[in-house]
C-alpha cells in the first residue's frame, strides 16, 4: 500500500513538472482559446442586433421581399443555396446546386440598408474567408443511344490580401500556390481550388484540377 502511495505521488510530481515545463505552451493555448471565445461572443452579440429574414422586412436587389425557403427563381437565402436551371435559355438541361457562406452573401442585414450583407460591401472579397461551390448536373442521350449523366463540381475560395496572379495561377504573397484565377466578372478575387468533371459518355472522369495546397473551404 505504501509503495502504491509513493508511486501515485511520483506520477503526480512528474505531471506537475511536465506541466511546468510546458507552461508557456499551455498559457499560449489558453490565450488563443480565450481570444477565439471572445471573437465568437462578439460575433453572436453583433448578430443579435442584425435584421434577419424572418423579420419580413428585407428585400433582394430587385426589390422583392425575401422570405424563408426557396423562391420562384430557386434561391434559398436563409440556407445560402440555390437550386434550379440557372441558364435555361443558353444552356438548357443543366441543373445547378449553388452554395456559399456568409462572407460571400449573408442571410442577415447588419448595416441597416434592408439588404443582405456582402463582405466589404462588395468592394473586394480579398481576405474575407468567403467561399462558394457550384455543382452542375445534366442527363442526356448520346449519339449511340446511351443514357448519360454529366457532373461538374467546383470549389472557389476568396484569396487573401497580397495575393497575386502569375500565368493564370493565384499565389499568396509568400509564393504559396492557391489555385487557378477566374476571368469572370464578380469572381476576380476568387481562386478555383478544385474542379471535378465527370462525364463518362464524353470521356471525362474524375478530378480535372486540384490545387497543390489546401482545398478546404473558409481557410483563407
Amino acid at each position: 500500500m505504501k509503495n502504491m502511495y509513493l508511486f501515485s505521488l511520483l506520477v503526480c510530481l512528474i505531471f506537475l513538472l511536465t506541466a511546468c515545463d510546458n507552461s508557456d505552451d499551455v498559457s499560449e493555448q489558453i490565450q488563443m482559446e480565450k481570444a477565439t471565445s471572445q471573437k465568437a461572443l462578439q460575433s453572436k452579440l453583433k448578430e443579435e442586433t442584425c435584421t434577419n429574414i424572418q423579420s419580413g422586412t428585407l428585400v433582394d436587389l430587385n426589390g422583392a421581399a425575401i422570405t424563408l425557403g426557396f423562391n420562384e427563381e430557386g434561391y434559398n437565402y436563409q440556407a445560402m443555396t440555390y437550386s434550379g436551371e440557372y441558364f435555361p435559355d443558353t444552356n438548357p438541361g443543366w441543373f445547378l446546386e449553388w452554395k456559399w457562406n456568409r462572407a460571400y452573401l449573408s442571410n442577415l442585414d447588419c448595416d441597416g440598408d434592408g439588404l443582405l450583407d456582402i463582405a466589404n460591401g462588395m468592394e473586394s472579397y480579398r481576405g474575407t474567408g468567403a467561399w462558394t461551390t457550384t455543382k452542375w448536373t445534366r442527363t442526356y442521350t448520346d449519339g449511340e443511344g446511351n443514357h448519360c449523366r454529366a457532373l461538374q463540381f467546383t470549389k472557389y475560395v476568396a484569396v487573401p490580401e497580397g495575393a497575386y496572379i502569375d500565368n493564370g495561377i493565384y499565389y499568396e504573397a509568400d509564393g504559396t500556390t492557391i489555385g487557378q484565377s477566374i476571368n469572370f466578372e464578380g469572381f476576380e478575387d476568387f481562386a478555383i481550388v478544385q474542379f471535378i468533371w465527370d462525364d463518362p459518355c464524353g470521356g471525362k472522369n474524375g478530378v480535372a484540377y486540384k490545387a497543390p495546397g489546401p482545398v478546404g473551404l473558409g481557410n483563407r
